[in-house]
């Protein structure tokens, strides 16, 4: 099997898990199926007896999780988000994401939800929708001014990112997305972020929360010329002799998700807490490159392991 061949059908595997595992996030966060008092529907019942993933959920009531309740009021007056003429709860389990969360809607009075919170069990908020209509009776707002009303309504809310956001326009809705990436210890958690989306008014229009818990950082971290030596070693394992080349363009520590980039065994596995790992861009050149523009390693920054990345095809 050729370099290009070997690369593009381990990512054909693991692009398969991650479109299923895509989906369900998307269908999760926010916007889950309804779910009966008691607990699941008929569909969810089956796909756990099938081994599948599920998204599962239990009715909160105010009397009883008062706590949960209050602490929703809290985020949703933060954020100036509507209230309604009632609120739901539910504890909901995402099979797919394998994490738990308490979720309260504020729902008007034709049944309809007008805001959403999420928060996660130390009560901190993971995400916050409104769904009222954008209004035409407020002047537009700056970039500065999104930019404050994002930090003004996270610090209100408890939430407080680090360093400086960066803030752009969002051309599909309108309006700007303020978001701040994290670090740990002087180096980007990859992915993870705080991220607001400011109406064209200047209100919150929505907000998410992505934390990923971090394993204990390496007491001896290789360097750079080692990392690149393990890169290096990977690379000419799939390409050498056969005709491909590789040039190695950029290579920086992060914390990052040991994923199933490389190893299809591992997918569905557990998720694991984040490691430190060197992160190598490598171009392919020759053959490779008709199929596979991009190849982003992750090298385990304590022992120099491969353990993970991703495909640009």
């Amino acid at each position: 099997m050729s370099a290009a061949a070997l690369v593009k059908a381990t990512r054909t595997m693991t692009v398969a898990g991650a479109v299923v595992l895509g989906l369900a996030v998307s269908a999760g966060q926010l916007t889950a199926a309804s779910l009966t008092a008691g607990g699941t529907d008929t569909a969810q019942v089956q796909a756990a007896r099938a081994g599948q993933p599920v998204t599962t959920g239990t009715v909160l009531y105010a009397d009883s999780s008062p706590a949960v309740f209050a602490r929703a009021a809290s985020a949703r007056d933060a954020f100036g988000f509507p209230a309604g003429v009632k609120r739901t709860g539910r504890h909901v389990h995402d099979g797919f994401q394998r994490s738990e969360y308490d979720e309260v809607s504020e729902v008007d009075a034709a049944g309809r939800s007008v805001s959403t919170i999420q928060l996660d069990g130390d009560g901190r908020v993971l995400a916050a929708i409104r769904f009222d209509p954008d209004s035409s009776e407020f002047p537009k707002t700056t970039s500065d001014g999104a930019a404050e009303s994002a930090e003004r309504g996270l610090t209100a809310s408890g939430v407080r990112p680090g360093g400086q956001p960066t803030t752009e326009t969002n051309s599909s809705s309108g309006g700007w997305d303020v978001h701040w990436r994290r670090t740990e210890g002087g180096y980007a958690v990859r992915g993870d972020e705080v991220r607001v989306h400011v109406r064209h008014d200047g209100r919150i229009g929505s907000v998410a929360r992505i934390e990923h818990r971090l394993a204990a950082a390496p007491a001896r971290r290789l360097n750079q010329s080692e990392a690149r030596q393990a890169v290096t070693r990977q690379m000419n394992a799939w390409f050498s002799g056969r005709g491909s080349g590789y040039d190695v363009q950029g290579m920086d520590l992060q914390w990052v998700d040991a994923n199933a980039a490389f190893d299809p065994s591992k997918l569905g596995a557990a998720p694991q807490p984040y490691r430190l790992a060197w992160v190598a861009n490598v171009k392919p050149s020759g053959p490779a490159a008709e199929s596979v523009r991009l190849i982003t390693l992750y090298v385990d920054a304590g022992d120099g392991t491969v353990i993970g990345g991703d495909v640009v095809e």
